[in-house]
């Protein structure tokens, strides 16, 4: 959802059950959520299979713009190798939609679409042609390929919101989920 009211309304509206209210505005959880943005908060005890209905300040934004696209796939640090083996498998052209910062780019998402990029790249050989801005994305990433938690650090949102280091932590890891979420008709699925 890309406002909160929309949200509450999407969350009324379903009725399988009460789904869970998730997201957040300028890092914080909005009031009267039932989660924030922490990857802390969505554990299996927490979230149990439930439907969550997920807003964020910068991302749902960048989901719902891509919407025409043949195929919108969401890619982290965290899953970055399952996601780009699948893009990779798929055989069409990639781009990265880095969803940024209030509007404007953001490190840590150009240095994960950097690293993307490289490894996909590399997966295709001589087969691709990278576009100046993934390239200018790869340059960007390269200095921070060995410990992506520096670049994390290092953005705008990390230093306005210093009270995240284990949030920070934990998207600094690399490939530690193998799944891939794909956005179908308004809902991430697994593919």
């Amino acid at each position: 959802m890309v406002s909160v009211a929309a949200a509450r309304r999407t969350a009324a509206a379903l009725a399988s059950g009460r789904p869970l209210l998730g997201g957040e505005r300028g890092g914080l959880r909005i009031p009267g959520f039932d989660l924030g943005n922490s990857p802390a908060e969505y554990t299996r005890a927490a979230v149990g299979g439930r439907l969550v209905v997920f807003t964020t300040s910068n991302g749902t934004a960048t989901l719902h713009a891509a919407l025409g696209a043949a195929e919108v796939l969401m890619g982290a640090l965290v899953n970055l190798e399952a996601v780009v083996q699948y893009a990779h498998r798929s055989g069409r052209p990639v781009v990265f939609a880095c969803s940024g910062r209030v509007r404007r780019q953001a490190l840590d998402d150009t240095v994960v679409a950097g690293l993307m990029a490289a490894r996909l790249t590399e997966l295709a050989g001589g087969d691709v042609r990278p576009t100046d801005a993934a390239q200018i994305a790869m340059l960007a990433a390269a200095p921070y390929a060995a410990d992506p938690l520096r670049a994390l650090r290092a953005s705008a949102s990390a230093r306005e919101l210093p009270d995240f280091e284990a949030d920070l932590r934990a998207c600094a890891q690399r490939d530690v989920f193998d799944v891939v979420p794909v956005l179908r008709d308004g809902r991430l699925e697994l593919a």
